[in-house]
């Protein structure tokens, strides 16, 4: 059996997107005291996706999904494998009963609730605004009237724009490089785009130190997305409610926010 999910990334237009701390949970979140732990959890990833799990220089499999699931399975104090399967056939792991959870950002669809149910989100999906270093004006939407602002066409960063910042001038273009080369030159004032994607151009050579993020990250579900999520299987409501919880006391304590800066480069929020 073969369920087909390839390019199902939760969130990330051409895997480029921006993190956000763990939302707080919701208070009627159920609590997962009365779930038994399981003698073990064996996730499932890719390994072609840094930082979020990738093989390094060594042959050793990292990254911020990676480090998560560890980081879960300590907390609860339980054994815990993470193995690399073609993004592909992940769902299939859990079909197949050889593997409990998926973290690789596995985008929740409707066909694949057929077979999957998901974790709350553990990394938000916000989009940013990059602008030159000089910038001294917000970027409400009434500061940004007249102002151009270069987003990439097709995106739901560029509808996002349109339907709240009517009064900015757009420049549409094929891509975020595109947008980066044109705020560089000074033909733009702005760009808004996924975070991550701009932190990381941010930190290299290619910005020159010519640009930084304007305060603000833009975190609406409709555009932006759920984030990313583990899914398991249909079935195991048990260990999603485990995970959430387990979630929750990691963001509690600070963990999540060491992930983020152990694997990204710039403040993304």
């Amino acid at each position: 059996m073969t369920i087909a999910v390839a390019g199902l990334i939760a969130g990330i237009p051409a895997r480029a997107a921006e993190l956000q701390p763990l939302p707080r949970f919701l208070a009627e979140t159920p609590a997962a005291a009365d779930v038994a732990k399981p003698a073990a959890i064996r996730f499932v990833t890719s390994d072609d996706f840094p930082p979020f799990n990738f093989l390094d220089g060594s042959g050793r499999l990292g990254g911020y999904n990676v480090e998560l699931a560890r980081a879960i399975c300590q907390r609860l104090g339980v054994p815990c494998t993470v193995q690399v399967r073609p993004f592909p056939l992940l769902v299939d792991a859990l079909v197949e009963n050889a593997a409990d959870a998926v973290i690789a950002g596995l985008k929740d669809t409707p066909a694949l609730r057929d077979y999957v149910i998901h974790t709350e989100s553990y990394l938000r999906l916000p989009a940013r605004f990059v602008v030159r270093r000089e910038w001294t004006r917000a970027v409400t939407p009434e500061a940004m009237a007249g102002a151009t602002v270069a987003v990439r066409a097709g995106t739901r960063t560029r509808d996002f724009l349109a339907d709240f910042y009517p009064g900015a001038r757009r420049t549409e273009t094929a891509s975020d490089e595109e947008a980066f080369r044109l705020l560089q030159a000074g033909e733009v004032d702005a760009v808004f785009t996924g975070g991550l994607g701009a932190s990381f151009w941010l930190a290299g050579p290619e910005s020159r130190t010519c640009c930084r993020f304007a305060p603000g990250a833009f975190t609406e579900p409709a555009y932006m997305g759920k984030g990313l999520t583990i899914a398991v299987a249909k079935e195991n409501v048990g260990l999603k409610r485990l995970i959430d919880s387990t979630l929750r006391s990691l963001e509690a304590d600070g963990t999540l926010a060491d992930l983020h800066l152990r694997f990204f480069p710039v403040g993304l929020y």
